[in-house]
């Protein structure tokens, strides 16, 4: 008996001492090499690697821009404002309901197709418009309060009221705080500007098409420009496409040497009242196209004009809006019909482009937008009213607008006709980069 609990005694001990080094073993982290693994029955375990996991690229940055047409400042659009601001230019009710909507954009772009001569200009008289404009001051202030961040200064009305007047544009557009393109007070300012939104770099130029005579003497509705007057506007010829190919490559190549990352061109061109461009304008798009510019916005004929995405040979692609019709005008239905104009005259847009900076350092365009204007003008207490419509379809009752039953028909036809131009090649560009498509058509 004694002798069993003696061997049960060792049993038990050297059990004891087995289960004392194993956790001493384990509590180390020491493990037997493979060959005692093999050799003890054990099989070896593979280790197992983590994939480390790669984050897909995403947009760190966007800039988003809005382009609005023709700011045309007819007698009766002035008067209307002066009669808003007893008896001073107060323009702020015409912007009043788009004012939200520039606002919303990053930069915000109108062009301006009227000079500010002054009140005492060097021709003609104060204030003055077709053909030749002469706007009150006041106009900026509205233009800069309802959310405009820039103007384009460069169109077939610049010369006006002479040199003295275009120089005096760009003074009164710049002391109040906006900034211009495509005019300039002195020949050693760039005619091109790169801006920086949001950490996004824009080039953008502008130019307006321009008659040059044999001794190369620019005019600009049909007035004869003075050869110190020439340089202070950004211009071009149709009889001299190679010329303008040659400044436009110049342009990029200084707007890139100073970190432009995408290319915006404003143009003054086309026919007006036409609705379809021109062989120069798609000709001009083409091969600008060609140079890498990504956007073309286009003005002058007083209507809209198609929206499409071109293709290069080369592969670059651009987005190019033929033109963006009016902002503000008189030019009304009742008055231009003669000429079966049909209402467009009365069509406007904001057209609008978001640039993307994505995570991977690539940057691309991310969306494009049209948001179709239509003006009002119409009597309210015993005076005359212009208003630029915004044709919200997000806004479930656009007689919040001021509208009456007759009015909301008009704007419907507005948003049709503007529509009925641009939006196929809109919807096109949209599904392109993932954007759902717009409504073309409503009754």
């Amino acid at each position: 008996m004694k002798k069993k609990q003696n061997v049960l005694f060792r049993t038990l001990a050297l059990l004891l001492v087995f289960c004392l080094l194993t956790s001493v073993f384990c509590a180390c982290g020491e493990a037997p090499n493979s060959g005692d693994m093999e050799e003890s029955g054990f099989e070896t375990m593979p280790a197992e690697t983590e994939t480390p996991s790669v984050e897909p690229p995403r947009p760190i940055a966007t800039a988003s821009l809005g382009v609005v047409g023709d700011i045309l400042i007819h007698d009766t659009v002035y008067n209307s404002a002066k009669a808003a601001g007893g008896g001073v230019y107060d323009f702020t009710e015409q912007y009043e309901l788009v004012a939200p909507y520039l606002k919303k954009y990053d930069l915000s772009v109108a062009n301006l197709e009227v000079t500010l001569g002054g009140e005492k200009p060097v021709v003609g008289k104060y204030p003055s418009a077709y053909p030749c404009f002469n706007c009150p001051d006041s106009i900026i202030d509205a233009l800069k309060g309802a959310g405009v961040d820039m103007l384009l200064t460069a169109n077939n009305h610049s010369y006006d009221t002479r040199g003295a007047g275009m120089i005096r544009t760009v003074q009164v557009v710049r002391e109040k705080g906006l900034e211009y393109l495509g005019t300039r007070d002195k020949t050693d300012e760039s005619f091109y500007k790169v801006k920086d939104v949001n950490g996004i770099k824009l080039g953008m130029a502008c130019f307006t098409y321009s008659t040059v005579n044999s001794s190369g003497i620019k005019a600009l509705n049909g007035i004869t420009m003075t050869r110190d007057d020439g340089p202070l506007v950004s211009s071009f010829a149709y009889t001299d496409l190679e010329g303008f190919y040659r400044e436009a490559e110049a342009a990029i190549k200084e707007m890139e040497s100073n970190g432009a990352e995408f290319l915006v061109f404003y143009l003054h061109w086309g026919n007006e009242y036409q609705y379809v461009p021109n062989s120069y304008q798609t000709g001009m798009a083409k091969k600008l196209c060609e140079m890498g510019v990504d956007v073309i916005v286009g003005g002058h004929p007083h209507v809209i004009q198609p929206f499409e995405t071109i293709t290069a040979e080369n592969g670059n692609e651009t987005l190019c809006i033929y033109s963006t019709g009016n902002a503000i005008s008189n030019q009304r239905k009742f008055l231009m019909d003669s000429d079966n104009y049909s209402g467009h005259t009365e069509d406007g847009m904001i057209f609008g482009v978001t640039f993307e900076r994505w995570s991977d350092g690539s940057v691309r365009i991310g969306g494009v937008d049209i948001q179709p204007l239509w003006v009002i003008r119409e009597s309210r207490g015993g005076r005359l009213v212009f208003q630029i419509i915004p044709l919200d379809l997000t806004v479930a009752d656009w007689k919040s607008f001021h509208l009456t039953d007759a009015t909301l028909k008009e704007a419907k036809a507005s948003y049709n006709r503007t529509m009925k131009l641009v939006g196929k090649g809109l919807n096109a560009a949209r599904e392109k980069l993932g954007q759902t498509p717009v409504v073309t058509a409503i009754s």
